[in-house]
């Protein structure tokens, strides 16, 4: 007889974006700004999903970082890692250098799924992405870089452009890795 118990992911703090406000602008650009929650000492795991209604002339970012000034919203100088959808390719980019990894998306319904490992010491362990359920952005996947997590961040913002409305969806948790138990 073998006893398995799973213990459940009760140590996740979540966080989501509320329906985007309609572009009051021509330019069709929608910003919004969330409050990241904080990560828990053990958290070892940053996931998060993005879907969208994507076409080659819509664009969907989030950006995550610190609110340095906390006046609520995250400026381009606060942000550490912008990760989304621009025009027909999926994109992920680092902040402080500018340096950006593409892939090339399609169009429809999609979703982009991100699930970062990283350990005691905030260093990134792993990277699973898939986009659609594709995998995506195996570069970053083999050798997870830094900038991809922090757990200093504590604020996102979502800009949203184009004439086809992307419709978002984006949410995701800081948590700690669940633990399986298995007794013969």
């Amino acid at each position: 007889m073998m006893l398995s118990m799973f213990l459940p992911l009760f140590l996740a703090t979540s966080f989501s974006v509320p329906t985007m406000p309609e572009a009051e602008w021509d330019d069709t650009e929608v910003v919004t700004n969330a409050v990241l929650p904080t990560a828990r000492a053990d958290s070892r795991v940053f996931a998060f999903l993005l879907e969208l209604d994507a076409t080659a002339s819509n664009n969907v970012e989030v950006a995550f970082g610190r609110d340095a000034d906390h006046d609520g919203g995250l400026s381009r100088g606060e942000a550490d890692m912008l990760v989304g959808w621009d025009c027909g390719e999926w994109k992920v980019v680092d902040c402080a250098t500018g340096d950006e990894v593409i892939e090339q998306g399609t169009e429809g319904r999609v979703t982009l799924d991100w699930r970062l490992e990283f350990n005691a010491a905030d260093v990134p362990r792993s990277l699973s992405v898939t986009a659609s359920g594709n995998p995506a952005f195996a570069a970053l996947a083999a050798n997870p870089p830094r900038f991809l997590y922090s757990p200093e961040w504590d604020t996102f913002r979502v800009v949203c452009r184009g004439m086809d409305s992307p419709n978002p969806v984006i949410s995701g948790s800081i948590e700690n890795i669940p633990l399986a138990i298995r007794i013969r």
